[in-house]
């Protein structure tokens, strides 16, 4: 090789190791990056990169968990752990945001009482913006009640009830505020406004008030708003109902577990039967007994759900369903006898199920022995059995009537009934000549007794050819009734069958 290719070539070779040195490489990037970008600074001034001892890792640091993390080694490129700041007290907390609920309450307040001044002023009023203008104070209610303020809120809201001629709902407004605040400035306005409705509007809610206008002598927040709503229930008026219904609501969604709820709950229902929204009315007392399941009130509002369910939704399986939960929860209740009667009824005349209505009845006699709801089932089930072609069964339950109800007329009766349905529906004539001893053996100074003893004698002649035993029937006749009509009668029998 000559020497200037030699030299040639070794001077392509330090080019190229320049040109692909890091120095070289780390000038061509600064070179290029844009000036309006991070300031352009001299690599070759930046000091060595620290390589950070395990297992510290220089990167994005992942989260440390306040307040104590963990130590991490010194690392002069490594970014400082995070820090978790100082928690404020709930005390602190809370004060911050009384102040803040203060002052919030107190501007929407400012706004809501310079609008009604302003509609008070006016000559007419857009009924929409008013309407409008009272669902905001709801909403301020139900975000600050707590506050003295609230007072004047609902005060505001009596007014403009008033301006959209709703009086009741005004009227019940200002109870409600009369009862809720008390020691308010607005009270004593409150009882002006009920007088003036009671003189004025709403003359005819006077023979409905129980001392409204007293006020309230609780101390607790629940009880007073409690003691409100119980005098409210008193005004029949249906145009008052729209205003209670939505005021029992809010007492149940703010004290549900007071003693009161359940009682509300009632009302609740009573309000949607009187609106005849009996579906609403039906749930709302299945409402109560899964809400309250040891109220003592579970009874009656088992018996008024069976009752809405046969006579306003005539759903009467559900009916006879409910009559039936409540006789066996509440075996001595009071409701438990009409329970027992109308689920025998619904048995018999809706669901057809005579079996059903005989099962109600029995329990009846069973529960009730001796009473007159007894005899009465006993009667309705020989009715149902006899209606049924169940001629035996009928006599049966006849024959046990005169058991329980020996010496009452009503015994004697069914002894009668008896006897006829052996004879002309069973042709079961042993069966009505032991029926009809009872009746001469028992009540023997009896006209039904007589008629028996005649019976007697004739089917055995008639029916059952014994001519020797109607003989002898008929004499034992004539010698106890001798001056009967039937004695005479009997005389002349015997002679004929004696062949005289």
């Amino acid at each position: 090789m000559k020497k200037s290719q030699i030299i040639i070539l070794f001077l392509v070779a330090i080019v190229f190791v320049f040109a692909f040195s890091p120095f070289a490489i780390a000038e061509e990037h600064v070179a290029e990056a844009p000036a309006a970008e991070e300031p352009a600074s001299s690599v070759s001034e930046e000091p060595e990169p620290v390589v950070c001892p395990e297992p510290v890792i220089c990167e994005e640091p992942e989260p440390v968990i306040c307040p104590e993390p963990e130590p991490v080694p010194e690392c002069p490129s490594c970014p400082p752990p995070p820090t978790c700041p100082d928690l404020i007290s709930l005390e602190s907390n809370a004060a911050l945001l009384a102040a803040d609920r203060d002052s919030n309450a107190s501007a929407i307040l400012a706004v809501l009482r310079d609008e009604v001044a302003l509609l008070k002023k006016a000559k007419s009023v857009d009924k929409d913006y008013v309407a409008n203008l009272i669902n905001e104070t709801e909403i301020f209610m139900g975000m600050y009640r707590e506050l003295p303020v609230a007072a004047e809120a609902l005060f505001l809201k009596a007014e403009l009830y008033g301006m959209n001629k709703l009086y009741e709902a005004r009227f019940v407004a200002l109870a409600k505020l009369l009862f809720e605040y008390p020691d308010g400035d607005f009270a004593a306005g409150a009882v002006t406004g009920i007088r003036g409705l009671f003189t004025g509007k709403l003359k005819k809610a006077l023979k409905y008030d129980k001392g409204l206008t007293k006020g309230t002598s609780k101390s607790q927040w629940p009880d007073r708003y409690a003691e409100a709503l119980e005098m409210l229930h008193e005004y029949k008026d249906s145009k008052y109902l729209p205003f209670l219904m939505v005021e029992y609501d809010e007492f149940l969604g703010r004290y549900p577990r007071h003693e009161f709820a359940e009682t509300a709950l009632r009302f609740k229902a009573e309000g949607h039967a009187t609106n005849k929204d009996y579906d609403s009315q039906a749930f709302t007392l299945t409402w109560f007994i899964k809400l309250y399941p040891d109220s003592a009130m579970r009874s009656p509002v088992l018996f008024d759900l069976a009752n809405v369910y046969e006579t306003s939704l005539k759903e009467y399986e559900k009916a006879v369903q409910t009559y039936e939960v409540l006789v066996t929860d509440y075996p001595d209740g009071e409701q438990t006898l009409t329970s027992y009667q109308r689920a025998a009824e619904l048995y018999d005349k809706k669901l057809k199920s005579t079996d059903g209505a005989v099962m109600s009845l029995e329990a009846i006699v069973t529960k009730f022995p001796g009473d007159k709801a007894a005899l009465a089932a006993f009667l309705y089930m020989a009715d149902l059995q006899e209606s049924k072609k169940q001629y035996g069964e009928a006599v049966k339950s006849l024959n046990r009537l005169a058991d329980m109800f020996k010496g009452d007329d009503a015994a004697v009766e069914a002894l009668v009934d008896s006897a006829k349905i052996a004879s002309l529906k069973m042709k079961n004539y042993e069966l009505q000549i032991s029926v009809e001893s009872r009746i001469v053996d028992e009540y023997p100074d009896r006209e039904e007794a007589v008629i028996a003893l005649n019976s007697i004698a004739e089917t055995n002649v008639k029916q059952l050819d014994k001519t020797a035993d109607a003989i002898n029937i008929y004499k034992a006749l004539i010698k106890q009734y001798p001056d009967h009509k039937l004695a005479q009668a009997a005389r002349k029998k015997v002679d004929k069958l004696l062949g005289q």
